[in-house]
């Protein structure tokens, strides 16, 4: 998603934070100083901002839990100020797995919500202190990180992408049609919510309407996307599409003897090979970044990061669809029954629909969606 600012990696996950919460901390600051800029109205609502992100990392680690209990891996989440949105490597096998992953995370604020109840000192009603929400005292910090969380959870059962609603949609919707359709269906509904959501945010001059329905149409529009590829090369194998053009290095030669390759050709992500099998991909930075350090000595393989995904030749394409998506120009080795038969990317399999199956519309449309790869 656009717009996100890389906070860090834990076990291989990519943890971003997009720039929405900057809105929130600014909304906070601002509404301060107009009703009075006070330092101990100030640090309890910074406090509760830091609450708040808290509740969302929890929200999004439950997701990753759920999925990762379910062999589904995570490549990265990116925290928003109403949730997060996961990236997955790989789909949920069947409609309980998607049903649950999706559940997990809103009702985790829900479990917050009822938990903080104990500890609230005001009951005063919503629509009461919605003029002030963005004031904190001491004595209704739980009460507001409460109503904030079943907003959350609220919020995030809307049946549209990419909040947790749209996915239990599809996934309900999938008990009675096919998983294409079932998407369509929560993209269409999603474009009429984001509408409804502008509209409202206009009328009741509401930034944080205008988030949600700018969050919404972003996703429906990625989801369109995504939906419309996965339907294209739904018949396709990666024995169908596998090529043999691409760039490898020998795994046990160093830094100094890959400086020439690195300089004869501009391949972002080059191939390691070892007794003529793929063990795994580099990024020609990584070994510029060494060569820079003078670490010439050092061997390729010891300078691989990520575990390697092989893909089977006989496996349809849409078994591995989120993770081309994910990265969509890097490599990856197609295996049959353990002999390498070459590599395959997204852009390839792109390449390969518009040479061999597109009709002349379908070739425009595809056109102008890579261009937004």
């Amino acid at each position: 998603m656009k717009g996100s600012i890389k906070l860090g990696t834990i076990k291989g996950i990519t943890i971003k934070i997009h720039w929405t919460f900057l809105i929130l901390v600014v909304w906070v600051i601002a509404a301060n100083a107009v009703n009075g800029l006070t330092l101990n109205n100030i640090v309890w609502s910074l406090i509760f901002i830091v609450l708040v992100f808290l509740s969302v990392v929890l929200h999004e680690t439950i997701h990753y839990r759920t999925a990762k209990y379910f062999n589904i891996h995570t490549n990265e989440i990116i925290l928003l100020p109403t949730g997060g949105v996961s990236s997955y490597e790989n789909f949920p096998k069947n409609l309980k797995e998607e049903l649950l992953i999706s559940l997990a995370g809103p009702f985790v604020n829900l479990a917050i919500a009822g938990l903080l109840l104990p500890f609230i000192q005001s009951h005063e009603p919503i629509w009461n202190i919605a003029s002030h929400f963005d004031i904190i005292h001491e004595n209704d910090l739980l009460y507001k990180l409460h109503l904030v969380n079943l907003g959350i959870f609220a919020i995030n059962i809307i049946p549209a992408f990419p909040l947790d609603g749209g996915r239990i949609l599809r996934a309900v919707l999938g008990l009675k049609m096919n998983y294409f359709k079932a998407t369509s269906i929560v993209i269409v509904i999603g474009k009429i919510l984001a509408a409804a959501f502008f509209v409202a945010a206009i009328i009741y001059v509401n930034l944080l309407l205008v988030v949600i329905s700018l969050l919404i149409f972003a996703a429906v529009q990625s989801e369109e996307y995504v939906l419309y590829l996965r339907t294209l090369v739904s018949d396709l194998t990666f024995g169908e599409v596998v090529v043999n053009d691409y760039h490898s290095l020998q795994a046990e030669s160093t830094v100094q003897e890959v400086m020439g390759t690195l300089m004869n050709n501009h391949t972002k992500h080059f191939m390691v090979m070892e007794g003529g099998k793929p063990i795994g991909t580099i990024h020609r930075m990584s070994i510029i970044n060494e060569a820079a350090e003078k670490n010439y000595t050092l061997p390729v393989k010891k300078l691989m990061k990520e575990t390697l995904i092989f893909f089977n030749a006989d496996d349809s394409v849409t078994e591995g669809f989120k993770t081309l998506v994910a990265f969509p120009y890097r490599n990856y080795p197609v295996m049959q029954e353990e002999i390498f038969k070459g590599v395959i990317s997204l852009m390839c399999i792109l390449e390969y629909l518009m040479l061999h199956q597109l009709s002349p519309k379908e070739h425009e449309r595809l056109k102008a969606l890579i261009k937004k790869i």
